[in-house]
Parts: structure tokens; sequence; C-alpha cells
């Protein structure tokens, strides 16, 4: 029993690897690749969603602190989308008892398709005055981190649509990332989510994590994006529609 319960670590391990990889690279990851993988194979919803936040919220920390971006400043510019995120992420965790895995699985599997097709077929629009949208945006993203796991849908898409650089995007999102990850954190704990056996499975998973973002980080440069953002969205597309059909 020990040594199965090894194997499944090592291998939910391998798989946050990876989607650490990716997040290092790009930004963003861990969540919309780590939890569809990590339910179908190796652990409940309501585990992967608490342990998954919660390493994401650890490597938010490590990327902004490594490249020297988490400041007062950087977060001033963005605090209209980044608070109504935090809140919302706080607030929905009294509506966790309401998710059960089928609805988990379908809302998953819907947010892995639209962002596949965002990232497939991008229809250009631009948002010039994206300050107003702020509010909406930041708020269904924290509801969406806390209940699901994937917070990240509807501001990466709301994001690659502004004017935004590269560089401003990818500090943007970081960001974000951090509070509605920390609103969630805490909801987690005020709902005594965090039981012995999903503490030992994150504690665990950290070395993973840590190497993989490292890795992604280092190697980020060297990537062909277009061609990574095709992968990434095959991927996705793929995850999404098996969600959708184990949900139904």
């Amino acid at each position: 029993m020990a040594g199965a319960m090894i194997d499944v670590l090592i291998l939910a391990g391998i798989t946050l690897f990876f989607s650490a990889l990716i997040k290092g690279i790009s930004g963003f990851g861990t969540a919309i690749f780590a939890v569809p993988l990590l339910t179908a194979f190796f652990f409940p919803p309501g585990e992967v969603r608490v342990m998954v936040v919660t390493l994401n919220l650890l490597l938010n920390f490590f990327i902004l602190f490594s490249e020297n971006r988490l400041t007062k400043a950087n977060a001033n510019q963005m605090k209209g989308l980044m608070l109504p995120g935090f809140i919302f992420a706080l607030v929905s965790g009294f509506f966790l008892v309401q998710v059960d895995d089928r609805l988990f699985t379908v809302t998953l599997g819907i947010l892995l398709i639209v962002t596949a097709l965002n990232k497939l077929f991008k229809i250009p629009f631009s948002i010039h005055h994206p300050g107003r949208y702020f509010i909406p945006v930041g708020s269904l993203s924290g509801v969406l981190n806390t209940l699901v796991g994937v917070g990240g849908v509807p501001v990466l898409i709301f994001l690659s649509n502004t004017a935004y650089q590269k560089n401003d995007f990818r500090k943007t999102i970081m960001l974000f990332f951090l509070a509605i990850n920390t609103g969630s954190v805490l909801t987690f704990m005020i709902q005594g989510a965090y039981t012995q056996s999903i503490l030992i499975q994150t504690l665990s998973m950290i070395p993973f994590v840590l190497l993989g973002s490292f890795t992604g980080m280092k190697i980020a440069g060297y990537i062909n994006n277009l061609r990574f953002n095709q992968l990434i969205a095959l991927l996705l597309l793929i995850m999404g529609v098996a969600n959708l059909f184990n949900g139904a």
C-alpha cells in the first residue's frame, strides 16, 4: 500500500513538474494542466483543487520574487483587478459544498475548451479601456479559482485583448494570480479543507513545481511562442472534450 502511494505521488509530481514548466515559460499553466490531469488519474477533485491552488500560491511568490516584480508599485497598477479577484475568491468558499464532482468536471471541461479555442482561433478585437472591466473579470476569475481551481481563463482572455505588452502582461497575470490564490487559500483554511493527507500531498509536490517553474523560466527565451501556444491549445482542447464526456 505504501509503495503504491509513493508511485502515485511520483507520477503526480511529474505531472506538476511539466505543468509548472509551462507556467515558468508563459506565466500560466499549472492549474489549467494539472487540475484535469490530477483529477483524471490520481486524486479526487476536492483534493486537487486545494493542492493546486496552494502550490500555485507558492509558485506566484517564487516567480515574482525571483524576478524582482513583487513590489507595491506593480501591485498598485492592477489593484482594480486584483482586489475583486481576492474578495470573490474568498467569499465563494462558502459555496464549495454545492460543487459536486459532476459540476466540477463539466465546468472544468468548458473552461479548457474556451481557452483552447481562444488560442487556436483568436478573434482579433481590442479592449481600449480595460479598467472598466476589472471588477467583473476579476470577480469571475476569483470564483472559478476557489470552486474549480482554474481561475485564470477569464483574465487570460481579457488581458490578451488589451494593449499590454508581453512583459507587462506576464507581470500583471502573475500578480493577479497571487491575489486570487491568496483568497482561495484563506477560504480553504476557513472551511477546514486542509486535511492531513492533503497537506502531506501538497508538501511532497513542492520540489516538483519549483524545479519545473525554474526550468521553464530558464528556457523561456528559446521557445517558439507560436508553436508552443498551438501545442498548448491542442492539449487543452483534448482534455476539455474528455472532461465534458466524463461529466455528462
